[in-house]
Parts: structure tokens; C-alpha cells; sequence
């Protein structure tokens, strides 16, 4: 169904990320969550005098954890420090609860260490794909994604490909393969502008990350900057 793409013109859209396009996105928040650099006011979740610890930063809808216990995911017991890693809950509701303290910054911090997060879990919505795509007037369908790099560590702003098929839906259904976009966005941005969420299922992630269980999203607003002839 990928065969002879069309251009589209780049700009804001409304998307439906499948589960691996969308696990693509949110798993960059696992190696975010470091209370060092939101201590020292180098990271997304810092801001004037302290953290965002306790602060709404994203839809309530949405809450995170790791589990490595957690079938779905084949999380480590241990982290890189030999730490167990236990359930932990990073978001709730939307709130950050909890930021990662490695042995180090535990111990200047006088804090306990909770290890990296291993085996990121984002909690289920109520939505299926097949109701997040008929629930969408005009947008795009992203089923993967990949050279993702960094741009602003603050805003946790990545740019990226889009790749392996990608569709314009109108009118609630899927009318033809569109040629890959490069994209500047956040997943902070992204799950604050929800408008359905599916259930979470395994998912490859991306290379090196935790194992990650995520749902289908449906996103409003988010930004390709230019077209790419990448397969």
C-alpha cells in the first residue's frame, strides 16, 4: 500500500502514530528523566530555582512507569549501576512524580537512588488504530520512525524521518501513501496535544533504549519541516 507515495506539502498535522512510530517518540523520555540535569538546569524537566517534580507537564491522560517485570517489555533486573530495578512510577495523570538518581547523584543529593528506568510502560486508553484513524477529519498515519537526533534538550526537541509507510487519512479513512517527512517536534509537545490514545503493546523501541510497552496515539499539531525521498 506504500508504492508510488505522493508529495504532500510539509506543515502541522493531525498524525495517528501506530504503536512502534509512537514508542519511537515517547522512549526518548526514559534517558530524560535524570535528576542531575534537571538539578543542574540542563533538561526539559528543570526550571527556575528547582524541578518540575509535582508540576502537570503533559496531558492527564497519560501516565509512565517502568516495570521489568512487566511481560511485555524484557526489562533487566538490574540497571548499568547494578541497581534493581523496581516499579517505578515517572508520570502520573500528567504530573511528574519522580526523577532517575544514578548511585552518584544520590549521594550528593543525600537522596535514594532509584536507578535509570528500565522497561518504559505507558498506560492504555480506551481507542483502537482502526477508531483513532476514523476519528480523523484530514491528517496522516506514521507507522515508524527513525534517525532520530537531538536538537534542543530543553524542550526535549528531536527531528527525525518518518519510514516503512506513511499514509494521508482523510475523512476517517486511509486514501494514499504520502512521500516520507523529516520532523521537529517533542514527545513533550506531542502528549500535550493528545486527542485519543489506544492500549500499550510490546515494541521494539529504539535501538540501545529500554523495552517499551505503548499505545497507538492520535496527536494534533505536530510538525514536518520538509519532505524526504528516504524508503
Amino acid at each position: 500500500r506504500s508504492r508510488n507515495p505522493q508529495a504532500i506539502e510539509p506543515g502541522r498535522y493531525t498524525v495517528v502514530f501506530e504503536p512502534e512510530a509512537a514508542a519511537n517518540l515517547v522512549g526518548l523520555l526514559a534517558g530524560a528523566l535524570q535528576a542531575r540535569a534537571a538539578d543542574e538546569g540542563r533538561s526539559a524537566f528543570a526550571k527556575p530555582g528547582g524541578t518540575k517534580v509535582g508540576d502537570r507537564i503533559m496531558d492527564e491522560r497519560v501516565t509512565l512507569y517502568s516495570d521489568a517485570a512487566d511481560p511485555r517489555i524484557l526489562g533487566t533486573p538490574f540497571d548499568g549501576e547494578g541497581l534493581a530495578t523496581e516499579r517505578q512510577v515517572w508520570i502520573e495523570n500528567g504530573v511528574l512524580k519522580q526523577l532517575a538518581y544514578s548511585r552518584f547523584w544520590a549521594q550528593r543529593q543525600s537522596r535514594p537512588a532509584t536507578g535509570a528506568p528500565q522497561g518504559l510502560v505507558m498506560a492504555d486508553g480506551r481507542d483502537t488504530l482502526e477508531s483513532l484513524i476514523a476519528g480523523t477529519r484530514r491528517g496522516l498515519l506514521v507507522t515508524r520512525l527513525w534517525y532520530l537526533r537531538p536538537v534542543d534538550q530543553r524542550t526535549l526537541t528531536y527531528t527525525g524521518l518518518t519510514r516503512d509507510g506513511t499514509f494521508l487519512i482523510e475523512n476517517g479513512r486511509i486514501v494514499r501513501p504520502v512521500k516520507n517527512l523529516r520532523f521537529n517536534d517533542s514527545p513533550l509537545f506531542m502528549l500535550n496535544n493528545l486527542e485519543g490514545i489506544g492500549r500499550a503493546v510490546r515494541s521494539a523501541g529504539n535501538e540501545g533504549g529500554p523495552g517499551l510497552a505503548i499505545p497507538a496515539l492520535r496527536v494534533r499539531d505536530f510538525r514536518f519541516t520538509s519532505l524526504s525521498d528516504a524508503v
